[in-house]
């Protein structure tokens, strides 16, 4: 399918960023606590655990730079949605022991997808904002 048409490729651009995402922190020894995770804020792509550290990450996937890098799309406002699902997520979990003696951070992976929705590029950003 194209982009032509009228025909929306984000979910399928998105599904398939997120599973390159996942793939790629499990080969790094990351465990996939959950996936999209929804909360009356939104949606979390991706809840990982390592050592201890509760990540959540957001994954933004493109095809072209016209807009501008993918990380660059977790600005301010998306930065403080995902704060308040964390939270939300946090607030649900935090009965579990593991959850309570764990730090959490934020990290975004940011993928140029080819046109077979392979990786071209991948960037992670750990760390990426609080």
């Amino acid at each position: 399918m194209s982009d032509k048409g009228g025909t929306d490729q984000r979910p399928r651009r998105g599904r398939a960023g997120e599973a390159i995402a996942r793939s790629y922190l499990e080969e790094r020894s990351h465990t996939i606590i959950e996936t999209n995770y929804r909360s009356r804020y939104g949606e979390i792509d991706i809840i990982a655990c390592r050592d201890d550290l509760i990540i959540f990450v957001e994954v933004k996937a493109r095809r072209d730079k016209q807009f501008g890098e993918p990380f660059e799309a977790v600005d301010s406002r998306k930065q403080a949605q995902i704060r308040r699902m964390a939270a939300a997520w946090l607030a649900e979990h935090g009965d579990n022991p593991l959850v309570r003696r764990c730090r959490f951070r934020f990290d975004v992976i940011s993928i140029m997808l080819d046109e077979q929705d392979r990786a071209e590029e991948l960037l992670y950003i750990e760390d990426a904002f609080w």
